[in-house]
C-alpha cells in the first residue's frame, strides 16, 4: 500500500490519501472486530462487549485514524508537533480513550477541535460556512426526514422530550465516536473523494464505504441494525455536505436528527 505523505497539497494526492487511509481503516477495523471469525460462524458477543475491545478500538480507530491522521495530512507534522497543538490533541485522545468509563469526558474532543480551529484554522476539514440560511436548511432536512417513519406507525405516540434532549446531548457532546466520525467521513473523506467522483458519485461511494464499515462489526448484526437505512442516511448527509462543505453543519444536523427521532 502506498505510504501516506506528511501532507496532501494537490487534488490527486488528496484523493489517493483518502482512499489509502480508508483501506487502512477498514483493514484494522476487520481485525479488531473479529469480522472473519464472525463470518465463519464464531460467536463474537463476548469479544464485542469486552473491556479490551472498548479500550483498543477508540484509541486506534477513532483517535488515530479518524482524528490524528487527517489532522496530520492537513496541517503537517511541523504544526502537529507544536506544544500548543500537540498537548490539546493528546487531551482529545485521552478523552476518546476514556469516554466509555467517564461518559462526559467526550465533550473535551469538541472543545479541543474548536480550539484548534481558532488557533490553527481547520477550514480544510469542514470548519466553515457558506451562509447561515443554507446551513440552517441543511440542518433541518435530516430532522424533518426522521419524522417520516412516524406516519407508518400504528401504535399511539408518546411524547418524550426529556429522553430526546438527553439523547441529543449524548450524541453531540458525550460520544466522540459521533464527532470524529463526522470529521473523518465528511470533512475529510467526502471532501477529498469529490475531486474525482463528483457530486453524484461521491455520496454513493461514501454511503457504501460507511455501510461496509458498519457491516464489519458483529455487534450491529446481533442488534438487528438496518444497513439499508444506514446507507440512505449517509447518502443524504454526504449530499448535504457537498452542498454546504461544512462538517459542523453535518454534526449539528446529526444531533438534531437524533433529538427529533427520540421525541416520540
Amino acid at each position: 500500500m502506498t505510504r501516506l505523505p506528511v501532507t496532501d497539497s494537490t487534488p490527486d494526492a488528496k484523493f489517493r490519501n483518502a482512499v489509502a487511509l480508508w483501506l487502512v481503516f477498514i483493514t484494522v477495523n476487520i481485525i479488531i472486530n473479529g469480522t472473519v471469525p464472525f463470518m465463519l460462524g464464531a460467536d463474537m458477543r463476548a469479544w464485542t462487549t469486552s473491556t479490551a475491545k472498548s479500550l483498543l478500538y477508540p484509541l486506534l480507530l477513532y483517535g488515530g485514524i479518524f482524528l490524528v491522521v487527517p489532522l496530520l495530512l492537513v496541517k503537517g507534522s511541523g504544526t502537529i508537533k507544536k506544544p500548543t497543538f500537540l498537548i490539546p490533541l493528546i487531551v482529545a485522545l485521552v478523552s476518546i480513550e476514556l469516554w466509555h468509563v467517564l461518559r462526559g469526558i467526550g465533550t473535551l474532543v469538541i472543545a479541543v477541535l474548536a480550539y484548534l480551529h481558532v488557533r490553527f484554522d481547520l477550514s480544510e476539514l469542514g470548519f466553515r460556512s457558506r451562509g447561515w440560511k443554507g446551513d440552517v436548511l441543511a440542518i433541518i432536512i435530516p430532522a424533518a426526514l426522521s419524522l417520516l417513519p412516524l406516519l407508518f406507525r400504528g401504535s399511539p405516540l408518546t411524547f418524550t422530550p426529556g429522553k430526546a434532549l438527553l439523547g441529543g446531548i449524548d450524541r453531540l457532546f458525550f460520544n466522540p465516536a459521533s464527532s470524529v466520525e463526522n470529521l473523518f467521513y465528511f470533512g475529510f473523506m467526502t471532501d477529498r473523494l469529490s475531486y474525482k467522483t463528483g457530486r453524484v458519485g461521491t455520496p454513493l461511494l461514501i454511503a457504501t464505504m460507511y455501510t461496509v464499515h458498519e457491516m464489519t462489526n458483529p455487534e450491529y448484526w446481533y442488534s438487528g441494525m438496518s444497513f439499508a437505512f444506514v446507507f440512505v442516511g449517509i447518502l443524504i448527509f454526504a449530499s448535504l455536505y457537498l452542498w454546504r462543505r461544512s462538517a459542523i453543519v453535518i454534526w449539528v444536523a446529526d444531533g438534531l436528527r437524533w433529538i427529533v427521532s427520540l421525541l416520540f
